[in-house]
């Protein structure tokens, strides 16, 4: 079985972006109010940007969570209605590092905060999008480096194949901050996220065959793009989807690759 794109989305420095369809809808900060970036590389996300009621649990996410779930939220409406059979993969790079940090800030402090240690999990903000949306399928959280969010993508897609989901949410995302600039000041600090709905119907564009370090052969090569830790890869993989264009593409990075086949 093929998997098929019903919807996309990604939230980055440049903006938000979400696909649902052939629908692509772009908007920059300033058009949602806010020009300023926070201490995480993205201005400090308003909940009122993505959902049309009030959700005041939102302002007490930490920034990981803030920004997947803002994600899902852009890729919501093409969630299919048996929320039973919707799985998740996450993909993460840093994982809880800005949010370990901080904990680890209060506690020497002698004051630890039960707010932040709650979000000292990395797979914290896929607990928070399957309570959002009721999804209660299988899940698991991938951490590959640089390809850790084209690997969630590309586990999302065989499990599909396999059979072992009907419809999965795949949503790669890191938060980036003063504890990563840490490790390496030679980075800026960047915090972005990027889901894609994945079905084994419907959808405009199909993406299959994955392949684990294989090698290139004749697959386009994608090149590092803008988005860095575990997206890397996003943004340059973007366009092609976007403009369904078919044939092979491979990433590679220390030694380790993923490639896959997108069909119209």
């Amino acid at each position: 079985m093929t998997a098929r794109l019903l919807a996309y989305a990604r939230i980055s420095p440049g903006g938000v972006l979400s696909a649902l369809g052939a629908h692509v809808t772009r908007k920059g900060w300033p058009e949602l109010g806010d020009v300023a970036p926070g201490p995480l590389g993205l201005p400090v996300l308003r909940a009122r940007w993505f959902f049309d009621s009030p959700f005041s649990k939102f302002g007490r996410m930490d920034p990981l969570c803030k920004a997947a779930v803002a994600c899902s939220q852009l890729v919501a409406a093409a969630l299919p209605a048996d929320r039973d059979e919707v799985a998740q993969v996450g993909g993460t790079m840093l994982g809880c590092l800005e949010a370990d940090a901080q904990f680890e800030a209060t506690r020497r402090a002698g004051n630890p905060s039960p707010a932040l240690f709650v979000y000292t999990l990395p797979s914290m903000f896929q607990g928070e999008v399957a309570i959002l949306h009721r999804l209660r399928g299988r899940c698991t959280l991938l951490s590959a480096g640089a390809l850790s969010g084209l690997a969630a993508l590309a586990t999302a897609v065989r499990w599909i194949e396999k059979g072992r989901a009907r419809h999965v949410l795949a949503i790669a995302a890191d938060a980036a901050g003063p504890a990563a600039q840490a490790i390496d000041p030679s980075r800026e600090p960047q915090t972005a996220a990027a889901a894609w709905l994945l079905s084994g119907e419907g959808g405009r564009l199909g993406i299959g065959n994955v392949r684990y370090n294989a090698p290139r052969g004749n697959a386009r090569e994608l090149a590092p793009g803008s988005l860095r830790h575990g997206l890397t890869f996003v943004d340059t993989l973007e366009p092609l989807l976007l403009g369904v264009e078919p044939g092979a593409v491979w990433a590679g990075h220390g030694g380790s690759s993923v490639a896959f086949d997108i069909a119209g």
